[in-house]
């Protein structure tokens, strides 16, 4: 059984400005000692969904209000809010984007880590801060004993993420959610904290969700790649798959933003066109046909489901989790192999389906001043304003606005 199992995991947040459809069923599993990588632009579901998992929503406008997170045979979403802090931090950790955000300014690092200790075992303060010394000592932070007297704003941002790793796996938690946790560093500081990282959770058999928008870290550090559009995943395959045959237009867009060592000199990188959608209005369609050029008529009125897109070594066997996990993706008219590797359609005479009720082509991927000029109309005669919205189809103007 799957040491985590999220089933049609749905958040909403509900607003002044109306309810933001943040996760729209979510699922997939984790087993002991794994490592999943969950990547995707800022604003696609990856923090919601595993801020649901340790149910730290914000309140009162974030709410779970549909399917199951089910934690060691236990489904978080049915416990009480008392069982919960049990369970978060010494069962399923937390380490957040920024350190300063997450560690008290006005406490010193001993204070914090000792509470931390002293809340979930049965122990005394100075047992407590032995294990303190051995955490900070374990991360790499010099003359722990010394250290433990500073504030945070006495250490650099690289120390300060060292803390915070030290502090999540205080307790040896068999679940570790790291988001973004190296976004603020630099380069060789990342490398040396992603090492970290690395090293200490295989030691312990800690399974880990990476949470982060660069590819390049998760290459490096996951065995399974989930691909997060709009609240929904839209791809899922074993790392070394995703990478060498990407099916899904949107992670083909990813792949293609980032710069590559076996670049010709001088190649471009290849921008996905367009903007996310705003995720206040309900999904009706793919999520991604108002950005994509492999797009069909039926991607604007039907979102289509995970299905298994097959994989190198040919029908897919395994489990849900793991190496062997089957490549699945959610996609009418995914790619071909050459279309891929050159990012864009390749077929003769295909070209994007345009918006319902207009010839005029690519018209969701023009520019903010070329779609000004621009007016569509319905067979009733009414205006529709031409860029889309979030369903991917035109969205009727305020008609009380009307003169």
């Amino acid at each position: 059984m799957a040491l985590l199992s999220v089933r049609d995991l749905v958040v909403r947040f509900h607003t002044q400005d109306g309810t933001v459809h943040a996760v729209n069923g979510v699922s997939f599993d984790l087993e002991e000692g794994e490592t999943l990588g969950l990547v995707g632009e800022s604003g696609c579901g990856k923090s919601v969904t595993n801020l649901a998992v340790m149910r730290l929503l914000p309140q009162p406008a974030g709410r779970i209000v549909g399917g199951q997170v089910v934690f060691d045979g236990q489904d978080l979403t049915r416990i009480r809010e008392s069982e919960m802090r049990d369970i978060r931090g010494s069962q399923i950790a937390m380490i957040f984007q920024d350190p300063m955000t997450s560690l008290n300014p006005v406490l010193t690092i001993e204070e914090q880590m000792v509470e931390t200790i002293r809340a979930h075992r049965d122990v005394g303060t100075a047992e407590a801060r032995a294990r303190a010394v051995e955490l900070l000592g374990m991360v790499g932070i010099p003359q722990p004993e010394k250290r433990l007297k500073n504030y945070p704003h006495h250490f650099s941002g690289g120390m300060r993420q060292r803390v915070m790793i030290a502090m999540a796996l205080a307790l040896q938690p068999k679940l570790l959610i790291a988001d973004e946790p190296t976004t603020a560093l630099d380069v060789t500081i990342q490398a040396q904290v992603l090492e970290l990282l690395q090293r200490l959770t295989s030691e312990r058999g800690t399974a880990v969700v990476l949470i982060t928008h660069d590819l390049g870290v998760v290459a490096g550090m996951t065995r399974r790649i989930n691909v997060m559009y709009a609240g929904f995943i839209v791809e899922t395959a074993a790392t070394a798959e995703l990478f060498a045959r990407p099916r899904h237009p949107y992670t083909v867009g990813l792949l293609h933003s980032i710069p590559r060592l076996d670049a010709e000199s001088g190649e471009p990188l290849i921008p996905i066109e367009g903007v996310p959608p705003d995720l206040r209005r309900a999904p009706a369609g793919c999520p991604f046909a108002p950005r994509c050029a492999w797009r069909l008529e039926r991607c604007w009125t039907e979102n289509p489901g995970l299905e298994d897109a097959g994989s190198a070594a040919g029908p897919e066997t395994g489990g849900s989790t793991g190496s062997a996990a089957p490549h699945r993706i959610a996609c009418w008219n995914p790619p071909t192999a050459d279309e891929a590797a050159a990012g864009r359609p390749l077929r003769p005479g295909f070209a994007a389906a345009p918006l319902p009720g207009t010839a005029l082509p690519d018209i969701a991927l023009a520019t903010p001043e070329q779609a000004a000029s621009l007016v569509v109309f319905t067979p009733e005669g009414d205006p529709l304003t031409a860029l889309p919205g979030a369903r991917g189809l035109p969205e009727p103007p305020d008609r009380e606005a009307r003169p």
